[in-house]
């Protein structure tokens, strides 16, 4: 067995204790509306409420206490920005360069030799927000009773699934996995993982049939499909729908968010575990505060009036940098850099499982496939819409990634219309209609119905050139704007011919995300089929795939059984080889840079923090860190 304990540091700076923050006893200092309450006797003392060993910070700049965080919710289905900026508490948390995980709310991890059993030591005398304890129990409760129960529809996280839990006494968690696994713990820091730690059983249990008889009733006298849907509104993905839910997080949601809260507001949490190195309870910050709002140019015009003080959310594209450069002295904020993991700013998937058996011919033709990646001017699309920022680009892990490969990231990115159309010639694609479309062997025209959603502008604005490119080679692409919740249901029932999203897996998350580089993943829009035979085997819908990709699929497992890093590494490039030879999808271009914008007021602002989803961002740079200058 191996034990495993570590601090998260962001910086060495060690800098003097905030002025007028009176210091405890117990070396501790707590923010002075928490004196004011324990003075009225409203809250026990600080040594009775945090653990007997609470998390140390190393913060770069010490804060003072209070002020208010300001940033937004774009519509009432925005609850991941909540996850990523106040909820970010997982077992064991992404270190800030997403090099690693370290201790968060376990304080330390033993895992045995071939990675099938991870047992984590608690914190003594941890509580959650209402005072109550934290212990072993309330894990397990959310591992073996509600994430592992088939009648919780909620996000789960995909390393628990057959897992069971057991809690040797309060302050121990043992999880045992039916198979081994390499990656669990970056499974468990990434954006599903604090589920695990979200569910006070004591809470969360009157939702439950096995804890109130009446769960399943009062869920569909609500209107929810049963008790699962319940649970997951109240305490699963969805919990912020519920703020008189406990947490353990810095902040304490005071309002629902539902839609016709707004703001949504936050207050400290007096019974938080985290210190910085000077003893200051965190968090710095008092109150935060979210403005709903129904879309992205919303808060850019609140961005540049000064009323946000610190995000990236949906407005971090090349078109509103501008804009915001332009207006930092208006706005009293400044622009900050963010390190993009995406590999990709559109990923082009045709649908390899299609049901039309002559489409579905045609798309799994490979061939086809690299004609109309070089019928792509890739240049113009890097110019006209990301004002020439970025390179052509494939599906492939990005250069700063360890599993950078040349040829998978280049291959058939030369703009070659020429060559595009003497490959299709010579599939046999040779007879066109009067409007110059190439027809399928059966008479049809080949016309791809791509659908994108109309929120997000960029994806029409590329298709709109590639359909100008392929038009030139014969292929027609119809693209059409629709809801994403219609995008979503096409897809999810496999009724599309294309999709098209952006490039996920391009750093840290590679081997955890790898939707591009092989059917695994219910966004592998190219293969959800093939892909069941990953996530779901039991699944109606799957089917059996080609010889190559089920080697490819075995290598995968192999790589996440393997308990050996270095061997883990040498396997998950031989399932990028596979990835270079099958070449599933067409990618545009590697996306430059990334950015958010933070007030002039705000303290400890991370600079090149990484910028993914698995990555909750801004969650591992430890938010309790921010302060409000006064």
């Amino acid at each position: 067995m191996t034990r495993h304990v570590g601090r998260l540091c962001l910086s060495t700076a060690v800098l003097a204790l905030a002025a007028g923050a009176p210091a405890l006893a117990n070396g501790y200092t707590q923010a002075p509306m928490l004196d004011a309450r324990v003075d009225a006797g409203e809250l026990p003392p600080a040594e009775e409420r945090m653990p007997a060993e609470p998390l140390q910070l190393e913060a770069p700049e010490v804060g003072t206490y209070g002020g208010t965080w300001r940033s937004t919710l774009k519509g009432n289905n925005d609850e991941g920005w909540i996850r990523r900026s106040a909820n970010y508490e997982p077992l064991v948390s992404y270190t800030f360069g997403w090099d690693g995980v370290v201790p968060n709310i376990a304080q330390s991890w033993d895992v045995n030799e071939d990675a099938t059993r991870f047992t984590f030591h608690l914190r003594e005398g941890h509580k959650w927000s209402d005072g109550t304890p934290f212990t072993a129990e309330d894990v397990v409760f959310a591992i073996n009773d509600v994430i592992n129960s088939d009648s919780f529809p909620g996000e789960r996280p995909p390393a628990l699934l057959g897992a069971t839990a057991s809690a040797p006494d309060a302050q121990t968690v043992v999880i045992d996995l039916p198979v081994p696994h390499s990656l669990f713990l970056e499974q468990m820091a990434s954006v599903a993982g604090p589920q695990v730690v979200h569910m006070q059983k004591a809470f969360c249990s009157q939702f439950h049939p096995d804890y109130n008889p009446d769960a399943e009733k009062n869920a569909t006298d609500a209107g929810l499909s049963g008790w699962g849907e319940a649970m997951m509104l109240n305490c699963g993905v969805r919990r912020n729908r519920n703020a008189e839910r406990p947490t353990l997080a810095a902040w304490i949601q005071q309002v629902d968010y539902d839609g016709i809260n707004t703001p949504v507001s936050f207050a400290r949490n007096p019974y938080y575990f985290k210190v910085d190195q000077d003893g200051n309870q965190l968090p710095y910050i008092d109150t935060l505060s979210m403005t709903q709002v129904e879309d992205a140019n919303s808060i850019v015009l609140m961005g540049i009036a000064g009323e946000i003080d610190f995000t990236n959310r949906h407005i971090d594209n090349v078109a509103n940098k501008p804009v915001f450069f332009d207006n930092q002295k208006k706005g009293d904020y400044k622009i900050y850099d963010t390190i993009v993991a995406d590999m990709n700013t559109a990923i082009i998937q045709l649908n390899l499982n299609y049901d039309d058996d002559g489409f579905r011919e045609l798309f799994q033709n490979k061939d086809f496939r690299i004609a109309l990646s070089h019928g792509i001017d890739r240049q113009e699309i890097i110019d006209v819409v990301y004002a020439g920022l970025g390179e052509p680009y494939q599906a492939a892990p990005r250069p700063e990634s360890p599993f950078y490969d040349e040829e998978l990231a280049k291959q058939y990115t030369e703009w070659d219309p020429d060559l595009a159309n003497r490959m299709l010639d010579g599939i046999g694609l040779t007879e066109r209609n009067g409007d110059g479309i190439r027809l399928l062997p059966d008479g049809r025209p080949i016309s791809i119905r791509i659908d994108t959603t109309t929120d997000l502008g960029t994806y029409l604005d590329i298709l709109e050139l590639v359909a100008l490119h392929w038009e030139e080679i014969g292929i027609d692409l119809d693209v059409r704007k629709a809801e994403r919740s219609y995008v979503y249901e096409q897809k999810d029932n496999n009724r599309h011919m294309a999709h098209v999203w952006k490039g996920d897996g391009g750093l840290g998350d590679a081997m955890l995300d790898s939707r591009y580089y092989l059917p695994m993943h219910d966004e592998s829009a190219f293969a959800l089929r093939w892909a069941m035979n990953w996530k779901d085997p039991n699944n109606a819908t799957r089917q059996d795939p080609p010889e190559e990709v089920a080697r490819q699929l075995d290598l995968y497992k192999k790589m996440y059984e393997a308990a050996d890093p270095a061997e883990r590494d040498e396997l998950f490039r031989q399932v990028l080889e596979i990835t270079r030879d099958q070449f599933y999808t067409i990618g545009v271009s590697l996306p430059p840079s990334s950015y958010g914008i933070a007030s002039n007021a705000m303290g400890n602002i991370p600079e090149n923090q990484p910028h993914a989803w698995i990555y909750p961002n801004p969650g591992p740079m430890n938010t309790s860190l921010l302060f409000k200058r006064q």
